[in-house]
Formats: structure tokens, sequence, C-alpha cells
């Protein structure tokens, strides 16, 4: 009866501390990354998702020729970055959002059903719109990231995006004008 007591409790402690070891992986405790470095991720792993998304919605729904090669653009640029910017993630065991925020979504879903013309002229306007605030995220996340990789991540990819934004400020002023 003795031994039996002495492995039920060597059991117990054993699943406790192999419970407490499996416990919630949460990298909110990761000394790698500070808060507003996983906020830097979070946020431009949404935009990237948001551009992909929105990119494929224009090359279905616009009639417009500059417009979807817009679309197709942001579509290949900001899916090379998603991989990009998940790779590093990784490396810091941050897990990043797989699909557009609620926000990016509602607007999608707001935004499908308009006539082609309509849909052209609202999709660059939010696209001038989410620029806008990328180069602030990206401009911020270049100078005071904490992490290298991510300083580098954000200045590499700035060019690109400000690229994106005069693109559709250019674009914006020929559909307002049609």
């Amino acid at each position: 009866m003795k031994h039996l007591k002495f492995f039920l409790a060597a059991g117990l402690t054993l699943s406790a501390l192999s419970f407490n070891a499996c416990s919630d992986d949460d990298d909110d405790d990761n000394p790698l990354v500070t808060k507003e470095d996983r906020n830097f991720m979070t946020e431009a792993a949404y935009g990237n998702w948001s551009e992909v998304d929105m990119g494929k919605l224009a090359d279905s729904l616009s009639n417009d020729g500059g417009v979807k090669m817009f679309g197709q653009h942001m579509q290949e640029d900001h899916s090379k970055a998603q991989d990009e910017l998940k790779g590093i993630a990784d490396g810091f065991d941050v897990d990043l959002p797989a699909a557009p925020d609620s926000v990016h979504f509602a607007a999608r879903l707001s935004m499908k059903g308009l006539p082609p013309a309509a849909f052209d002229t609202a999709y660059i306007k939010g696209q001038v719109k989410d620029h806008e605030k990328t180069i602030a995220l990206f401009e911020n996340a270049a100078a005071n990231a904490n992490r290298q990789q991510l300083r580098d991540y954000a200045n590499k990819h700035l060019p690109t995006i400000k690229m994106h934004k005069e693109m559709a400020d250019t674009m914006l002023v020929r559909l307002l004008a049609r």
C-alpha cells in the first residue's frame, strides 16, 4: 500500500509538471519581442492579407484595366511581403493572423455589391487611406522596432508601399475625372 501511494503521488506530480510545461504557449511572455514589435507584425499581417484579398476582388469586379493591374500588383507584392513577415514571426515564435481584420472584411462586403465604376472609386479611395496608415506604421517600425529584423523588413518594404500610395493617388485622380 505504501508503494502504491508513492507511485500515485509521483504520477500526480509528473502529470502536474507535464501539464504546466504544455500550458498556454502565449507569446506575450516572449522575451525576444516587445509588445510594440508584436503589434507591428500583427498590423502588417492584417494589412498584407487585406491587400491580397481586395486585390483579388478588384481583379474580378473591375472593368478598368488600370484598377485590375493595381489589384494584381497588390496581390503579388503583399503576398511576398506576408511570406517574408511570416518567416520573421516564426523565428520569434509569434503567431500572425491568417486573414484580414474585421474592418477590412466589412469594407470588402460593402464593396462587393457595387457596380464596377463605383467599386473602382471606392476601392482606390480605400487604397489611398490604407497605404497612408501603412506608411506611418512602417516608418515607425523602421525607426523604433526593437528587433533589427523588423527594422530591416520595414525599411525594405517602405519604398514599395510608398509607390503603391503614389499609384493609388494617380489612379484616383483619373477615376474621379471620368
